[in-house]
């Protein structure tokens, strides 16, 4: 008798959980952006975030960026600076009636790697790489080009915390990121119904 209700149970939870994933949108973006890292320089990256629905104004995230920059290129003081950020993060999306477009709130925090690695061992500076935990805020548009496809900017803020060798540095500033949107399970606001 007890195994039969473990099994019931079992199945009402996967039969829920299914329901719920079928009915959510899934969401695939690629982006390019600006950041400002503070003490590690203004860098230009590329990223990848994946988010999916849980109401229709509400997703949550998992956002991948590499950026860097070098400096002083070509001479004996070229130092490359680098940064990796993997955040975990909820989305609001606000849409604007009667218009194909959407103001996106997000907050997303996790992991950040950052490293400072000099061309020279005799430009004074030393190789310096660590990880640790970073947070972010950020404020964007979206405009809803077609069900599948929908092109987005944000900006923002990132901080990220360091414990040894950026104990003492000021890692974080603002970020400028401009992608494509591509809606591959679900779809976006209907582009016919809504906007009459």
């Amino acid at each position: 008798m007890e195994v039969t209700v473990k099994k019931i149970i079992v199945m009402i939870i996967t039969v829920l959980s299914s329901t719920t994933i079928a009915m959510a949108n899934v969401y695939v973006d690629g982006l390019l952006m600006i950041n400002n890292t503070g003490d590690a320089k203004s860098q230009s990256g590329f990223g990848l975030k994946i988010a999916t629905s849980i109401r229709d104004d509400i997703n949550i995230f998992f956002r991948q960026t590499y950026s860097s920059t070098t400096e002083d290129p070509n001479t004996i003081n070229e130092t490359e600076y680098m940064q990796i950020q993997g955040f975990l993060g909820g989305e609001y999306v606000f849409f604007i009636q009667q218009f194909p477009v959407a103001i996106t709130l997000s907050a997303a925090a996790g992991m950040s790697r950052t490293e400072v690695n000099p061309k020279d061992d005799f430009s004074g500076i030393k190789d310096l790489g660590e990880n640790g935990i970073g947070y972010g805020l950020w404020v964007g548009t979206q405009w809803l080009l077609t069900q599948r496809v929908t092109p987005f900017i944000e900006i923002g803020y990132s901080k990220s915390m360091y414990t040894t060798d950026f104990k003492n540095a000021s890692i974080g500033g603002l970020q400028f990121l401009a992608g494509i949107r591509f809606t591959v399970w679900g779809k976006s606001k209907s582009l016919s119904n809504d906007y009459e």
